[in-house]
């Protein structure tokens, strides 16, 4: 949306906005979109910090798992029709719609071939990341170069997420919240992704395996435990590891007590 459309926050109010016509669209569409799945969020301009925050976190049932990713280029608006290159954006458009193959495949990338693909590839851009949880979490960019027509911005943001958020950080960040935060974990382990995927600044889950291994370790180390349930139930915690064979299929339906 134009950066006149912009949402603000009301004065000495936490929750309510002034939002625009623009901001109630961007809403309608991004619920559509807030199921939980790695989902990007494409910017056409920088945003400052305060609304990075707004667009990814504000009113999101999963704000963890928008991805949001802006221009390369500090000055590039692509809401200002002054701009001449958010003109030369739309003439490009406009030539790729009367372009369009007649025999492209249904979901095919048939304007990746463009120059309206080339021109997007060099513009998009910066991927933007909140580097701990808020309130105290500030964001981080990350260059992304897309270079032939046959890249994109998810084969270049997948390898980003395993770098920035190993196992490791997954570990770390489940051991801190069981600590200060246990009434977060209740039902089965499949359910304690969820908070990684609510939660902005938690590391992002691009593994939903990578919660269960974090409890596994948890429960090893004595520090969490899991029963199987019913009138045999296997219980496993403090002196009792979970088995090294165990499938994680299996394991993700464990409660955890």
């Amino acid at each position: 949306m134009p950066i006149r459309d912009r949402p603000l926050r009301l004065p000495l109010s936490p929750v309510y906005l002034e939002g625009s016509s623009s901001w109630r669209r961007f809403l309608r569409a991004r619920r559509a979109l807030d199921t939980g799945h790695l989902t990007l969020l494409l910017s056409l301009r920088r945003l400052p910090e305060d609304e990075r925050r707004l667009v990814v976190d504000w009113g999101t049932a999963h704000a963890n798992a928008f991805l949001l990713v802006e221009p390369a280029e500090p000055g590039c608006d692509l809401t200002d029709p002054g701009s001449p290159l958010a003109r030369e954006v739309f003439e490009l458009c406009r030539q790729a719609a009367d372009f369009e193959a007649s025999g492209a495949n249904e979901g095919e990338r048939w304007t990746a071939h463009t120059p309206l693909g080339q021109c997007l590839r060099e513009l998009y851009g910066q991927w933007v990341w909140w580097e701990a949880p808020l309130p105290h979490g500030r964001t981080r960019e990350e260059p992304l170069r897309l270079a032939g027509a046959a890249d994109t911005l998810s084969m270049h943001l997948l390898p980003l997420l395993y770098e920035r958020f190993p196992q490791q950080s997954f570990d770390v960040a489940l051991a801190e919240l069981q600590s200060t935060e246990r009434e977060l974990f209740g039902g089965d382990v499949a359910s304690a992704r969820s908070v990684f995927r609510t939660r902005l600044g938690l590391p992002i889950l691009h593994d939903s395996r990578a919660v269960d291994r974090a409890v596994r370790q948890l429960v090893n180390l004595g520090r969490m435990s899991v029963t199987s349930g019913g009138p045999n139930a296997l219980v496993f915690g403090p002196d009792h590891p979970v088995p090294d064979d165990l499938p994680d299929e299996e394991f993700e339906r464990f409660e955890i007590v």
